[in-house]
Parts: structure tokens; sequence; C-alpha cells
């Protein structure tokens, strides 16, 4: 359930001897400040490569049983810079990658992937929360956010889940805690599988992607493998 609290704009003046950034304005900063940053995450790098991409697509397919759904997450991942397997799990923990699937709260609902609340996103119409390009959207930006305001993974899907408030008054309930152990759990079990069925068939130097095995060497992904993980059961 996503319940954290927007935030809000904050502007400083440049000072002499600031780094070259601090004296930008307006959509200048904004732009540099979004921007995505270098990352060193396997998945991120193999997806945004046109040799690996199909092969990433193809396995959190399988993980998903739905391409639709897997390219969706993967996409709004790339542009938001969450890793995707973080992502995907965040999504099984919140929905198990249903794009219907619906909590009632007593005051308020929580609908699809990311289970975004009614109260937290109140422009959406109803017949957004079950769109799945428009739910992962606001649900992995979402998540970017709390990531970029708790500071670290932990933290982070603790505000999406329980709030900011709570979380930085060190009263995070119980059952957050045990929400953000489950997703861990899962991104763990995603990664280690990632790594051994996909990663360890490329080669990744200094965001170069090239194939670590000859073309007819190269294994089928087994989609029947990927529900076996055992972090999804």
């Amino acid at each position: 359930m996503v319940s954290c609290s927007s935030s809000s704009t904050a502007q400083t003046e440049a000072v002499q001897n600031d780094p070259p950034w601090a004296s930008l304005r307006g959509a200048e900063y904004r732009d540099a400040a979004l921007k995505p940053q270098t990352t060193s995450d396997p998945v991120l790098v193999l997806y945004r490569n046109d040799s690996s991409r199909e092969e990433v697509i193809s396995f959190f397919q399988a993980i998903v049983h739905s391409r639709e759904v897997a390219s969706i997450i993967l996409e709004q991942a790339s542009e938001f810079n969450v890793p995707p397997s973080l992502a995907f799990a965040l999504s099984w923990e919140e929905s198990r990658f249903d794009p219907r699937a619906v909590n009632w709260n007593s005051s308020s609902v929580d609908r699809g992937l990311f289970q975004l609340n009614s109260k937290s996103f109140p422009k959406l119409k109803e017949k957004d929360f079950y769109d799945p390009g428009l739910n992962a959207r606001y649900g992995i930006a979402h998540l970017r956010w709390c990531l970029d305001l708790a500071g670290s993974e932990v933290a982070g899907l603790a505000m999406y889940n329980a709030g900011t408030n709570r979380v930085n008054a060190d009263s995070t309930p119980r059952t957050t805690l045990d929400y953000v152990s489950r997703i861990q759990s899962y991104r763990s079990g995603i990664d280690a599988l990632f790594q051994k069925d996909l990663a360890a068939r490329w080669i990744i130097v200094d965001g170069d992607v090239k194939s670590a095995v000859g073309r007819g060497q190269e294994a089928k992904i087994a989609s029947a493998r990927f529900p076996l993980l055992k972090a999804f059961h």
C-alpha cells in the first residue's frame, strides 16, 4: 500500500566555489537532478542493451506469466533508475502481479499492480488504477521518491508501505518490517536466478555488453523453471 506523503520543493542559492551544477536554475536544474545516473545494476544494463533486452524481458515474463506486465515494469524501472528486481519483488508483495488486485481499507482502497492508494492518488480515476502502465508508472516513481528521501532501501520500502511520518518517528509497525523483509527475500531470489540463468551469459564492461558464449551454445530460457523460485510460493 502506498501511503508515503508528497514532498515539498526546496530551493537554494548558489555560492562561490559551489560545483557547476549548483548554479543551474529552473528547468536546467530539474533536468540535471532528474537525469538517470550511471548504474551498475546488471538487469538494467542488459535491459538497456539492444542485444540482450529480449532475454531480460523473457526472463521476467517467465516469472510474471505476462509479457505485457513484465515489459511495463521493466520500462518504468529503467526510466526511474530503480533496480528491476526490487520493482518486481514489490509488485509481487503488493498484488502478486495482478493488475486487477484490490484491497479495501476502512477509508480508502488500494488497487492495481503496485496497490496505489485512493487517498494518496486522488486525481486518478478508478479505471486508471487498473491500467498496468499507469499503475506501474506512478508506483515505481513513488518508490523512487521514497528511496531517495529515505536514503536506504529498507527505509524507502518502509515509507512506501507505512508512510514517512511513522518511519521518521521510529514508529514503524512490525507488520511493515515483515513486509520489507519479504520483499528483500523476493529480490534476492530474483537476483540469484538472474545471475545464474542469464547474467552469466553476458560480459559487461564499462556499460558495453557482449555475449559470453557462442550463438550455437546459447541456451534457451526455460520459462517453466522460473515459477519454481521458492520465494514466490
